[in-house]
Formats: C-alpha cells, sequence, structure tokens
C-alpha cells in the first residue's frame, strides 16, 4: 500500500479531482480490475494514505505516510479555534497540524489538500485583531462519523 500510495501522491499532488469512485476508476485505468481496484482504494483508505476531502471541491488526498484523518479534523474543529500560535495565519495552522502529526512536511500536505478542497478560509479574527485560517467541514465531519 505504501507504493501505491507514494505513486499517487507524486502523481497527483494536489489530489485526484472527483467524487469517491474516481479513485477505482484511475486505478482501473492503471491496468487492475474493477475488483482490484475496489480492494486497493479501500485498504489505501482504511491504512490512511487516501482520503476522501468532499464538498464544493471534493477530491483524493494521498498523503506521504498514514494518518488518521479524521481525527485531524475534529481537532481543528474543536482545538484550532482556542490554539494561538506565532507568525502569519497559515503558520499558526502549520504549527498546530505539525504538532497533532509529528512532521512538518505532512502537515503542508495536510493544509495543502485542504486549502484545495474549499474547507480553509482566511478571515479577519476580532479575537485575536488579525487575519487567521478557518477550518469549516461540517459536511465532511458528518460524513466520516
Amino acid at each position: 500500500m505504501e507504493r501505491w500510495a507514494q505513486a499517487l501522491k507524486e502523481e497527483y499532488p494536489r489530489g485526484l479531482l472527483g467524487e469517491r469512485e474516481a479513485l477505482v476508476s484511475l486505478l482501473v485505468g492503471k491496468g487492475l480490475s474493477h475488483a482490484e481496484a475496489v480492494e486497493v482504494a479501500r485498504a489505501l483508505e482504511a491504512q490512511g494514505y487516501a482520503h476522501f476531502l468532499p464538498g464544493e471541491k471534493p477530491r483524493w488526498f494521498f498523503s506521504s505516510r498514514s494518518l488518521d484523518l479524521k481525527a485531524l479534523m475534529r481537532a481543528l474543529d474543536q482545538e484550532f479555534p482556542e490554539f494561538v500560535g506565532e507568525g502569519d495565519e497559515e503558520e499558526e495552522a502549520l504549527a498546530f497540524l505539525a504538532a497533532r502529526l509529528g512532521d512538518r512536511e505532512v502537515a503542508r500536505e495536510v493544509l495543502e489538500a485542504m486549502q484545495a478542497a474549499g474547507y480553509v478560509e482566511r478571515a479577519y479574527s476580532p479575537e485575536l485583531a488579525r487575519d487567521r485560517l478557518f477550518f469549516r467541514f461540517p459536511e465532511a465531519l458528518r460524513l466520516l462519523g
């Protein structure tokens, strides 16, 4: 699975546009039978290498290492609003993500994927008297359970 994940990450660094079936279709296009493609897609998702981000701009995000995106999204939803980091708004979000993931590069991958999916908005925060990033993905949290 790591090899598939790395190949997909390299080929689609900004993610694969499309709904849930887009990944299976891509894998079939790479020579797998439909049944094999379904199995590989499920395994990639189950092992935390492939993540479907629904919403306005649905896409698959491929991480370079296995991660629990559901838990990370919950932390962003519940803990990030109270987090005050140093630096600009993007640096603040990266610091938060890196602290949870233990890897700054993976944190950057996640932030870029969420931005591309439309889950991140830069806006003024009256409490902090400056701009900050806001993470908005209620539909994703509902679907992720």
